[in-house]
């Protein structure tokens, strides 16, 4: 007796870094191999392998690596002498030598504090993604290798762009603090260090060298985890651009609702493993930025040198070059998914209005067109009909789920769409307007 076996349903496992397990049935999906996804072993095509040593190797440079024990153990000792000795060195021993209060360096514990906390949410952020992650799962290349092949090249192009995207951030800002180093030390004289070195340019060429090297580490940091963050919201987005086209394949309402199901849950597993790092960097940043405002208004009536404002002007610079990049990837998304809910509507008006309905022929005219077999002709109009009918309620549903749906990073139940971008902009410019208006008629 031949026993028969009935093949299982191919199911997409996405690994732990992906993050879940996709239930997608290809039964369900007539055209699986037009779309020419990745290999079902779920191991990244040789340039993603090419990428994430590029990555690898920018980590390494940046003292971020925590993929072995021995970088991160590096790292550890570098991020505890850049993050928190070096600047409280800073605060202790740097100072002005002139009595004169209008020549003390005020706003320098308000900017090393806001600078540091910055940091160090930055750094342990890092740190604990990469150490339990990996670059791979951080950089979400398991479930990169079940799109499609153009996902694929445009996220490796993405990912070798990161360390472009880094330096263009950060030399604009490194340029903007050695104008200000310079303009400050060259109208303050600073106290002498307690080395007992007994010569100026030496003092000053360790504050320099030391300082810099702290601010360089502080500010990288930030603006990678910014980058890391860019990197990822342009996958998401690379995927939703590639269902804004596929809706017009005509594929099955059932294959769209599993895709999209499965681009949501990406979207949250995104939000909740960054959403910590935006909300505290966000908080830090606002927080910094008022504050620093308060600073210079209570000061602006004792008519303090402008070279002292410096600090607190690269520091604003650098947390709003951060927060920008982050609401800006961020809010791209929430605006895709409105596009492709507004797509779907009008592939679904457009293809129900687009049909005629059947209207209930005569006898004469199943006659006449059915030939010697009327009832074979009435049934095949009947036929159609359901079919159409079908269609349209599949479609119903489709552009349902769509609408209903929630789709873009969220930060505690807050999506960063361009309406709480804008809110946030104006609640924050009327806090100032508020601020100045009070401080200033003191």
């Amino acid at each position: 007796m031949i026993e028969t076996t009935t093949a299982a349903p191919l199911l997409l496992p996405f690994s732990k870094s992906g993050r879940d397990v996709d239930h997608i049935n290809v039964h369900l999906k007539p055209s699986w191999d037009l779309l020419d996804r990745g290999p079902s072993n779920r191991e990244p095509s040789p340039p993603s392998l090419i990428r994430l040593r590029s990555v690898q190797k920018t980590v390494r440079t940046l003292q971020l690596d925590h993929t072995a024990s021995s970088w991160g153990f590096v790292s550890y000792i570098v991020g505890l002498l850049l993050l928190v000795v070096v600047p409280v060195c800073k605060v202790l021993f740097v100072k002005s030598e002139s009595d004169l209060p209008k020549r003390q360096l005020v706003f320098q514990p308000v900017v090393i504090v806001i600078g540091v906390s910055r940091s160090l949410v930055s750094f342990v952020f890092l740190s604990h993604a990469i150490r339990k992650h990996g670059l791979r799962g951080v950089l979400f290349l398991d479930s990169v290798a079940a799109e499609v092949a153009q996902v694929r090249k445009d996220y490796d192009t993405v990912i070798d762009f990161g360390s472009t995207m880094l330096v263009k951030l950060f030399v604009p800002a490194f340029l903007l603090y050695i104008c200000q180093l310079t303009w400050l030390y060259s109208q303050v004289d600073l106290k002498p260090l307690p080395l007992h070195i007994h010569n100026s340019t030496v003092d000053l060429l360790i504050i320099v060298v030391f300082t810099g090297l702290s601010w360089i580490f502080q500010t990288t940091t930030y603006l990678y985890a910014c980058v890391l963050f860019w990197k990822v919201c342009k996958l998401q987005e690379l995927k939703m651009r590639q269902y804004f086209e596929m809706l017009a394949q005509g594929l099955d309402a059932e294959y769209y609702v599993l895709e999209y199901d499965r681009i949501i849950r990406d979207l949250g597993h995104t939000s909740h493993r960054f959403r910590h790092f935006l909300a505290s960097t966000g908080v830090i940043s606002v927080s910094g930025a008022l504050i620093s405002m308060y600073e210079v208004v209570n000061t602006f009536h004792e008519q303090y040198s402008l070279c002292l404002w410096g600090e607190l002007v690269v520091l604003t610079v650098v947390n709003l070059t951060g927060a920008w990049l982050c609401l800006r990837s961020a809010s791209k998304i929430a605006h895709l998914h409105r596009r492709i809910v507004k797509r779907a509507s009008f592939i679904h008006a457009e293809r129900t209005l687009g049909t005629l309905p059947v209207s209930s022929p005569t006898l004469s005219k199943i006659s006449e067109d059915g030939g010697e077999n009327p009832s074979k002709y009435l049934l095949e109009r009947l036929e159609l009909y359901c079919q159409r009918q079908d269609s349209c309620a599949r479609r119903a549903a489709l552009v349902n789920f769509l609408s209903t749906s929630v789709a873009g990073i969220s930060v505690y139940g807050f999506i960063l769409d361009r309406f709480f971008v804008h809110t946030s902009v104006g609640a924050i410019l009327t806090t100032t307007w508020f601020i100045l208006g009070r401080s200033l008629s003191a």
